[in-house]
């Protein structure tokens, strides 16, 4: 990670695009659980990702599944997939509740 401190508000932020773009990960995973010889692709990790610079997009890579592959070669294990889309949808209402919770205070305590 960056030695540069940054508030939590930005990195709230910076969970949420991360989160947005492993799900599309996974729905383009779930897309094509019939292309033979397709791979799963999943997004580099949070931490990798803080450490870049501010801005930079979400890197998408072969994803090696825990769970094998089906006999035309796909990667794609739809069970896999579905337990990732709901813990990344968890995650992702946790965050952006966690924003909007911040929000309402700074707006508390400014007296809006």
């Amino acid at each position: 990670m960056a030695d540069t401190p940054t508030s939590w508000l930005q990195t709230a932020s910076q969970r949420m695009t991360w989160l947005a773009e492993r799900q599309k990960v996974i729905a383009e995973n779930i897309a094509n659980a019939d292309t033979p010889g397709y791979n799963a692709r999943d997004v580099e990790s949070f931490d990798d990702y803080l450490g870049k610079a501010p801005g930079s997009a979400v890197s998408v890579d072969y994803a090696k599944s825990e769970w094998g592959r089906s006999l035309d070669g796909n990667g794609v294990i739809l069970e896999e997939q579905s337990i990732l889309a709901a813990s990344v949808s968890g995650q992702y209402r946790l965050a952006s509740k966690l924003y909007s919770k911040a929000h309402q205070m700074i707006a508390t305590v400014n007296g809006k």
